[in-house]
Parts: C-alpha cells; sequence; structure tokens
C-alpha cells in the first residue's frame, strides 16, 4: 500500500503537518457554512420566495376576502365546485324580502342602480328639462318619486287616454259600431310600445342586413311564458284572474261586469298563448323567417286588416323629405312564424270586438300604468306578486323610477355613469383581451377536423369582421350630442303619466322612422348603464356595455387570471353565439344564408345534441325538475365554447405578460383563480317558484348548472384542480362543440 494511504507513517515536518490539518479543518467548517447557507437560501426561496410575491394592495386584499368569504373550501372542488366556489357566499346572502332571489350577477345590477340614483339626486332643483338630456331624465324620476302629485292627476291623463282608444268597455263605456281593433292596436304600439296581440317592429332585414323591415312576431305575454295559461289550473293564473278583478274594479268598474271580464280576458289570452311557439320551438331562425308582401297578407289573413294596421301605425310619421310614411300592397313584411299569424286569423274571429278591445286596454294598463301607480293600486299588485312569491314586501318606490327613465332615455342615463364611474383604462384592457380571445378562437377553429376547409376560412372571416363595441359610444362625451337625441322629448312638469307617455311615443317614433332609412352599423342597441353583454347576429357584434366592467366581471385589481375567468369568458361567450345553433345561420355581414356545407352542418348538429343531452340529464334539486337542454341549447354552447377560448388566451397573455403576484391567503394557483372566479360570478340562490319560473322561461341554464356543465366538459379545469378521471367534475364522457 501506499505509505499516506494509512496517514500513519507520513513523517513530514511538524510544522506542515499542522496547517494541513488546520487547514482541511477550516475548509470542512467553511463547506459546512456553505451547505447551512444554501439550505438556508432554500428554505427562504420556498418558504418566504412566495410571500416576497404576495400583492398587499388594498385592492388585492379586498379581493382575497371576497374570494375565501364565499367559498367552502371543506368541499372537494372535484366533486362539487359549484359548493366550493359559493358554499359560503350563499350561506351569507339570504334571499332579501323585496325579491325572489339573489345572486352576484343581480347585485352588480343593483350596485347600477343605487348608482343611478345617486346621479339623478345629486344636482338641486331646478332642472333644464327643455333643452338638456340629462337635465329631462332627472326631471322625469322626480316626477315618478312624487306619489301625491301622481295620485292628484294620474285619472285625467287616464281618461284621455281612454277617451282616444273609444272608451274601454268594462268600465261601462259603449263600444262605438265602428270600433276598429286594427286602428286600435296601431296606436297602442305607435304610441306605448305594445306588444300583446303580436310584436310589430323595426329591424334590419335579417336576410338583407343593409336596410330595415316591417316585422312581425308573437306577443309578449303578461305572465312570464306560456306554460303558466297551457297548463291546467294554477296559482300564477288564479292570482292574474284576481288582479285584473281587483284593478277593474278600482277603476270604477262594476264588480260583477268586472268579475266576468276578467275571466273572459284570462280565456282570451289563454287562447292567446296556445296559437304561441315555444322557445324551444324557435332556434331555427331562418326556418322562423318568411318574407311577404301585405297584399299577400291581405289575401291569406282575411280576418285582421293587415294594410290597414301598418298605414295607421304609421299615420303620424314622416321620411327625412317630409313626406308621410305609406305602405301599398308591395310592402314587404318579415314574420317570424308565420304559423302563429295563420292561427291568429282564425282565433280572432272567435271572439267579438268588445272583448279583444277590452284585452288589449287591460294589457295597456298593466304595461304602461299600474306599476308606477301609488296604494290603493302598488298593494293590489303586491298581492298578486306575493301570491307567486316574487316579493315580501314592496320595493322602495326608486328602484321603478330608475328602471324607468334607463329603459326610455338610456344614452341620457348612460352619459352620466361612465362620466362617474367608468374606469377608461378598462377600454384598452379589454381591448387586448378581446384581440386574445378572438386568436384563440381562431386557432381553435382551423385545429377542428369536423370543419371543411372552405367552412373555417368563412368563420374565420366572421370572426375578423366581427365588430366590438366596448364601454359606451364615444358620443356620450359630447354632451350637446345626447341632447340633440332626446331634443324632441317634452316633459310635462307636475304630470308623470303625460311625460311619460311623450317620452314612449317619442322613442317609438325614432324606431319606427328608421324604415326609411338603412342600418347604421355604428348605433348601439343598449345603453352603457346596464349589467349585460350582446352579440347581435345581424349586424355581428360584440357589445360590453360599460356596467359590466366592474368585479366580479372585471377589476384593474384583479390578477389577469381572474379578469379572463370573468369579463374574459363573457367575451368568449358573445363570440361562441356568432357560431351556436343560432348565430351560425348568419354570415359575416350579418344576413341568413347558407355559408356551412351539408357534412359540416350534420357534424355540428351531432355535437350541439351532445351538449342538449347532457344539459337535459341535470336536475335543480332544489325543486327536483330537471333542466331543458333544448330551450337552452344556445346559451349552453357559448358558455362551453366561451370558457374554453377564455382560459387558451389566458395561457398566451400569461407568456406575453409578467407573472402577477398571488392574493394574500389564498393558496391557488392563477390557473384554478381563473375557474374559480367564474364560478363565483354564478353564486346565488332563488326561491322554489322562482326556480320553477327559470326553469319554464329563461334560456340560460340556472347558476349551480352554468358552472357543473361547463367545467365537467373541461380537460383545463381537471388539470387545474387535478381531478382524478371519472370524478364528479371530470366525468370521462365530455361534450364539447368548440
Amino acid at each position: 500500500m501506499r505509505p499516506d494511504e494509512e496517514g500513519v507513517v507520513i513523517t513530514g515536518k511538524p510544522s506542515q503537518s499542522i496547517w494541513t490539518r488546520i487547514f482541511a479543518l477550516i475548509s470542512i467548517i467553511l463547506f459546512i457554512l456553505l451547505l447551512l447557507a444554501i439550505g438556508a437560501a432554500i428554505y427562504f426561496y420556498i418558504n418566504y420566495k412566495d410571500s416576497s410575491d404576495v400583492c398587499l394592495s388594498p385592492g388585492c386584499i379586498k379581493t382575497a376576502s371576497v374570494i375565501l368569504s364565499s367559498m367552502n373550501s371543506s368541499i372537494d372542488p372535484c366533486d362539487d365546485f359549484y359548493e366550493f366556489a359559493c358554499g359560503q357566499w350563499i350561506k351569507g346572502h339570504p334571499i332579501p324580502d323585496d325579491a325572489p332571489s339573489v345572486s352576484n350577477f343581480e347585485n352588480l345590477g343593483q350596485d347600477l342602480e343605487f348608482a343611478l340614483k345617486e346621479l339623478l339626486e345629486e344636482d338641486e332643483e331646478p332642472y333644464d328639462y327643455e333643452s338638456s338630456a340629462v337635465g329631462k331624465a332627472k326631471y322625469f324620476y322626480n316626477l315618478c318619486l312624487n306619489e301625491s302629485e301622481i295620485l292628484d292627476n294620474w285619472r285625467t291623463t287616464f281618461d284621455e287616454v281612454v277617451k282616444s282608444f273609444g272608451g274601454w268597455p268594462s268600465l261601462g263605456h259603449p263600444l262605438k259600431p265602428d270600433a276598429s281593433i286594427e286602428m286600435l292596436y296601431a296606436d297602442m304600439v305607435a304610441k306605448f310600445k305594445a306588444d300583446s296581440l303580436f310584436k310589430a317592429t323595426v329591424q334590419p332585414d335579417d336576410k338583407n342586413s343593409q336596410r330595415h323591415v316591417l316585422l312581425i312576431d308573437q306577443p309578449q305575454l303578461n305572465l312570464f311564458a306560456r306554460d303558466f295559461y297551457v297548463a291546467a289550473e294554477n296559482e300564477e293564473r288564479m292570482a292574474y284572474l284576481q288582479l285584473i278583478r281587483d284593478v277593474l274594479i278600482l277603476l270604477d268598474a262594476d264588480r260583477a261586469r268586472a268579475t266576468q271580464d276578467a275571466r273572459e280576458i284570462i280565456h282570451f289570452e289563454t287562447a292567446l298563448a296556445n296559437i304561441t311557439m315555444a322557445d324551444e320551438q324557435r332556434h331555427d331562425i331562418a326556418e322562423l323567417y318568411t318574407k311577404i308582401t301585405l297584399g299577400d297578407m291581405k289575401d291569406s289573413l282575411p280576418h285582421f286588416n293587415w294594410p290597414l294596421f301598418f298605414n295607421h301605425m304609421f299615420k303620424d310619421l314622416h321620411d327625412k323629405n317630409g313626406q308621410q310614411i305609406q305602405f301599398d300592397d308591395e310592402t314587404e313584411v318579415v314574420v317570424y312564424g308565420y304559423e302563429f299569424l295563420r292561427r291568429l286569423d282564425i282565433l280572432i274571429p272567435m271572439y267579438d270586438t268588445r272583448l279583444i278591445v277590452n284585452y288589449l286596454e287591460w294589457c295597456w294598463f298593466f304595461k304602461t300604468m299600474l306599476r308606477d301607480l301609488p296604494d290603493p293600486f302598488a298593494l293590489t299588485i303586491f298581492k298578486f306578486y306575493k301570491t307567486l312569491n316574487i316579493m315580501n314586501v314592496q320595493k322602495v318606490r326608486w328602484h321603478g323610477c330608475v328602471t324607468r327613465i334607463n329603459s326610455l332615455m338610456p344614452m341620457a342615463t348612460s352619459a352620466i355613469y361612465v362620466k362617474n364611474h367608468f374606469d377608461h383604462e378598462a377600454k384598452q384592457q379589454v381591448e387586448e383581451m378581446i384581440s386574445l380571445i378572438m386568436e384563440s378562437f381562431v386557432d381553435l377553429l382551423l385545429s377542428e377536423d369536423w370543419l371543411t376547409k372552405e367552412t373555417k376560412q368563412f368563420a374565420k372571416q366572421k370572426v375578423n369582421e366581427m365588430k366590438r363595441k366596448i364601454g359606451y359610444p364615444d358620443y356620450l362625451n359630447d354632451p350637446a350630442a345626447v341632447n340633440k337625441e332626446y331634443k324632441t322629448f317634452t316633459v310635462y312638469p307636475g304630470h308623470y303619466y303625460q311625460t311619460k307617455f311623450s317620452f314612449y311615443e317619442q322613442y317609438q317614433r325614432d324606431v319606427l322612422e328608421r324604415i326609411t332609412e338603412p342600418v347604421d352599423r355604428e348605433r348601439w342597441v343598449a345603453g352603457a348603464a346596464l349589467v349585460n353583454a350582446f352579440y347581435s347576429p345581424n349586424t355581428n357584434e360584440i357589445i360590453f356595455p360599460a356596467g359590466i366592467l366592474q368585479p366580479v366581471f372585471y377589476s384593474k385589481d384583479f390578477p389577469s387570471s381572474m379578469n379572463f375567468g370573468g369579463i374574459g369568458v363573457v367575451i368568449g361567450h358573445e363570440i361562441t353565439h356568432g357560431f351556436d345553433d343560432r348565430g351560425r345561420l348568419y354570415d359575416n355581414l350579418g344576413n341568413i344564408r347558407q355559408w356551412w356545407d351539408n357534412a359540416t352542418i350534420s357534424k355540428f348538429e351531432h355535437k350541439a345534441q351532445c351538449i342538449e343531452k347532457q344539459y337535459s340529464s341535470y336536475v335543480l334539486e332544489q325543486i327536483n325538475m330537471q333542466i331543458n337542454g333544448k330551450s337552452t341549447k344556445g346559451e349552453n354552447i357559448a358558455d362551453n365554447g366561451g370558457l374554453k377560448q377564455a382560459y387558451r388566451a389566458y395561457k398566451k397573455y400569461e407568456k406575453m405578460h409578467s407573472r402577477p403576484p398571488r392574493l394574500p391567503g389564498v393558496n391557488l394557483t392563477h390557473d384554478q383563480l381563473f375557474f374559480l372566479n367564474y364560478a363565483q360570478i354564478w353564486c346565488g340562490t332563488m326561491n322554489d317558484k322562482e326556480a320553477i319560473r327559470k326553469l319554464r322561461t329563461s334560456e340560460h341554464s340556472p347558476g349551480p348548472i352554468r358552472v357543473k356543465g361547463p367545467l365537467s366538459n373541461s380537460y383545463d379545469f381537471a388539470k387545474a384542480y387535478n381531478c382524478a378521471p371519472g370524478s364528479r367534475m371530470n366525468p370521462r364522457d365530455k361534450c364539447r362543440v368548440w
């Protein structure tokens, strides 16, 4: 062996041996210290790196607090993600006494109402109600609040309108021998936006979207949906009968006559409901669309004088050259659901004119006056709503007043809202999100093997040409432009209903006079003070009003993951509407035409059928009722597609920007936060009757299903939350269209 291997035979100089040993010892100590330093660094990195990456701004702390206070973290997210996301929110938000439901979505609407209330009340009188649009809106709002003034003069306005109708037989007025249903209803449509016998309006032609056309559609029934009429005797219909009788008596009708007329009105309205088509039968807009001339309508539908109706409806309207607008036998009308009109033509002669007049005037009063009147009328309609479990106490009056003016003068209320409540940085950020989500949808389109090459190119073109409207139209920044829009709206000081009816008439005049004008694609179809979003198929545009750009959908304090899981999914949802079971029928210009080949249509319908079947298997446990997968199909397709696009866009965004800091106390990744914020949008609860109404009338699935359906179809969600295949939130069989 080598002599120094054992170290016992080394005979070098003693000083060298000592220094060697000291050096070795120091080296060992330094090595140990280095290891300790590395360990400490690793420990610090693991335990403190994330803490240094935590956002501690007031906005982040508030966001984290809202998230954590909503969650039920004791629930396995792979078992019931809705309960995981919303369990504590539901416990902490009981249904208010003045509403049938409560939800994050509804709370946003209430926040917006409060904001408008403050803005409408902020200035002292007198208001400039002659030239200022905002002044007119504020004056109207204050007229609406003044119950004592309304009680003093409502009857005068009521009597004047009823007299213009030729009297109301239920109130003892004799029916004129020459009474015309066509002329009476034409006046109601032109002056009060009536839609009780059928809907008649002007809108872009779905097969020639550059021009406006006369349009006829089914009526808007008073009892929410046709199911409440066509089913056997039910509580809602009996309460409605009692309401009609009680109101007629309050209007000084003879009690016996009021009882009989109420029954007849219900009978006619039920017959009308029976000839309407159910919502699930109305999804194929191309099949519903019928273009017919007035001459052909006159011949094929002889029991209603259509030329008389339309010409009387437009009798006070003129084109830009001052010529009265008139129609002849060659005038084209678009009808949605010609079968309904054919049945209506059979129905009308089965009932005497007196009854139909009573029905029309009841609907007019119910929709335009009753819900604004103070007691005893307010108490009467409250009893009706209470029977329907819509509310247990009356709403404070200002709520209704805000709603009225926001619908009649939307751009005036929008102007003051965006001036005071819109974060203008949001527009730029949402623009970037839309671009990324559109890119993601195009990528998705091009990767689909069930679309032909030609269909892919058309679809890509449609996405690329999709117009986007974010926040509000620019002209709202110019008070003079807003004043001009409402210059013909007339305020009558001290007279609420006279003012309201003048606003109704001018609103309708603006709509109907478009018949002589080309479609203005720059016009916004809705105001900005609104918590909603839209896809307009006949203009191929997506619209995101300022009112929706607030938490839980969007906030500058949110990390990007939450904004993409909120407003990002909404953006994707609206884009997908352009390619759902209805939107796919429209091309890039907004015209109905078949731009898909038959093989692609067949594959689409197979995929859509999977979604329909999946959602039809869901049961809303609260009332043990199945979801109507057919009537909700378009919205469900949009929910699923929107979620997928928004997530993919978020992952693109993540690569382009620095990673956002974590939220304090929220032990979730940003991928997990994306899906959590999507789910928490739909936190809510409703009473049983409201749940039944929603399932019967809404084209949207209820909140728990809007969470369960899309997430259980998402591989991205399953990966983010590590859900095992076959778990409730990660079933092996999944459905997807886009």
